[in-house]
């Protein structure tokens, strides 16, 4: 009996850590939680609200809605310090284009933005010494755009021979093979603004086919956001017809998560008060650098194909500090001013972009903005330390005109652990399959954001996809299936949505083919195989239990002493 247990309790462990814990919900919160109040979680939000299911919770950390989507005041001018841009195709107007969403939508809320694309008013380049060099890197700019292209054509055709992506490479060796193999400081300098600053990460780090693939998208036109409610303020009016205090938790920061078939809790703080939030459906939408460094706890953990998946992908740091002035002593007629210092390198504050002159009143405020591994360096330092190496250049420019700063602005995206990043990068080996593994939903969690998107990985239109994306799968399995499954097929959810499951004799789309006599056969004798081998294992057992049920009966008949012992004492 003794033996008879511990079987039983070992398939039970097996059971309960294979199959999960499936117990349905008693007295949940809602029918589904939003587990995040950044763009994703807003979208799933609307596509719920907007299909009939609105009994939902949204759990945010943060005192309002936004995500990364956050604001300072410096200057008395209230400045994004999240994203800033918003992306779109040449014409903004086009409603056809999904990349022209966001732009919608804030011109129906009325969101300000610059007048005139980023990029528009030009850049200036300096030496280290401050003498204007833009012209001389014309050239420079013009051999890279050839590369550029040609590594289009490359990404073509790898995608035409290897259509699952499984061959790949870094963005750097595909440069090369392209014809551009940057050595001098200024072809340097040219990749870094190329490729590093908007990519925030270098090309031996970057898969190619992510970048110059067939996901690959490219927005023209780059609008600056300088409305005084702040970025966030489009994540507010998006939501606007269904956030309420009862749908709305703010102040409220996740640390645990666990999740099943049937039910899914959230522990959370709450204004300083620990408590449960059980729903039968749950969407996750933290930023990636939450999963990799583990700031939420998971029970039961997460397999590892999803772990796999989501590391694959990288938490970049866009760095970014504010300086303010007294007055501007800089170009102000220009987007971005650029230094080409051949000593420091080329990660070392080579762009500054004169923010204030995008601002009504033109305030005095210069952003630095840094990608690759300076980045997560300086947003680890003092801004004090970041200030004066900010001067330290501009007096190599400007000279005597630069002035003491009066404030300074360094936020916190590489160190903050509700982001540990503020931007997915993919690297070399990701695939679409690896996006997949990130999304798929375990039990009853699902997962959403930009870094689950394929192709906007690292944009605000990525957030708000993949919201609605994840929002669907759960709506299709509350409702349950609609194909219509042919000759018998059983309708079932394989974890990305319904599909008709085919009975053994049928196979194909609609389960119209039948599967011939010998193929019949086979799986009979697949069928007899395994049967014997489960009857072979089940055998076993009754023989260890019918031993062990012996040696017990034999040790208590000769007083619970060692059997050999006794027969020997005879």
């Amino acid at each position: 009996m003794v033996a008879l247990s511990s079987l039983l309790f070992f398939l039970a462990a097996v059971a309960a850590v294979y199959g999960g814990v499936s117990q349905p919900c008693e007295n949940p919160d809602a029918e589904v939680l939003i587990l995040g109040a950044g763009m994703s979680g807003i979208s799933a939000a609307r596509t719920l609200y907007e299909n009939g299911v609105t009994d939902f919770i949204i759990l945010e950390q943060a005192d309002r809605v936004g995500g990364r989507m956050r604001s300072t005041e410096l200057a008395g001018t209230t400045i994004d310090i999240g994203p800033q841009w918003l992306f779109t195709s040449e014409d903004p107007t086009d409603t056809s284009n999904p990349s022209n969403i966001l732009y919608q939508f804030a011109q129906e809320c009325g969101l300000e933005l610059r007048s005139g694309g980023l990029g528009t008013r030009g850049s200036i380049i300096y030496d280290r010494d401050g003498t204007d060099i833009t012209t001389s890197l014309l050239p420079v700019f013009g051999r890279y755009a050839v590369a550029e292209a040609a590594a289009l054509q490359l990404g073509a055709r790898l995608d035409e021979e290897d259509p699952e992506g499984t061959t790949d490479f870094s963005v750097e060796v595909g440069l090369r093979l392209s014809g551009w193999n940057p050595r001098s400081p200024e072809e340097q300098l040219v990749e870094y603004i190329n490729f590093d600053f908007p990519v925030t990460q270098t090309t031996s780090f970057v898969s190619f086919r992510r970048r110059f693939g067939r996901d690959r998208r490219t927005f023209p036109i780059i609008h600056v956001v300088t409305d005084q409610r702040g970025y966030a303020y489009l994540a507010e009016c998006i939501g606007q017809e269904f956030l309420n205090t009862s749908r709305l938790r703010l102040n409220t920061r996740v640390s645990a998560i666990q999740y099943s078939d049937e039910c899914v809790c959230a522990t959370a703080q709450e204004n300083g008060v620990t408590r449960q939030y059980c729903a039968p459906y749950a969407i996750h939408t933290f930023a990636l650098g939450t999963l990799q460094f583990e700031a939420v706890q998971f029970e039961p953990p997460l397999p590892e194909s999803k772990v796999f998946a989501f590391n694959l992908q990288q938490p970049s740091v866009f760095q970014k500090a504010w300086i303010v002035f007294n007055e501007s002593f800089w170009d102000t007629n220009v987007d971005f001013i650029i230094i080409l210092d051949p000593i420091l390198g080329r990660e070392y504050f080579p762009v500054f972009w004169p923010i204030g002159a995008s601002y009504p009143g033109n305030p005095p405020i210069l952003e630095v903005l840094l990608s690759g591994e300076t980045s997560l360096s300086v947003g680890l330092q003092d801004p004090k330390i970041t200030q004066g190496q900010i001067v330290e250049i501009l007096g190599r420019i400007y000279g005597d005109s630069v002035t003491e700063p009066v404030d300074i602005f360094q936020h916190d995206y590489a160190t903050n652990p509700y982001f540990y990043g503020n931007l997915e990068t993919s690297t070399v080996g990701v695939t679409r399959q690896t996006f997949a593994e990130y999304a798929a939903p375990v039990g009853r969690l699902y997962f959403s954001g930009a870094g689950t998107h394929v192709t906007n990985t690292s944009n605000l239109q990525g957030a708000y996809y993949s919201g609605i994306d994840t929002a669907n799968a759960i709506l299709e399995d509350i409702r349950g299936c609609t194909l219509d499954c042919q000759n018998g097929a059983a309708c079932v959810n394989d974890g990305s949505g319904f599909t008709c499951m085919c009975t053994a004799a049928f196979e194909g789309d609609l389960c119209e083919t039948f599967i011939s006599d010998d193929r019949e056969d086979v799986g009979e004798l697949v069928g007899i195989i395994i049967g014997t081998m489960v009857g072979a294992l089940l055998l076993i057992v009754l023989i260890f239990l019918a031993i062990v049920a012996i040696y017990y009966y034999r040790k208590r008949q000769y007083g619970g002493g060692d059997i050999a012992v006794n027969r020997g004492a005879q």
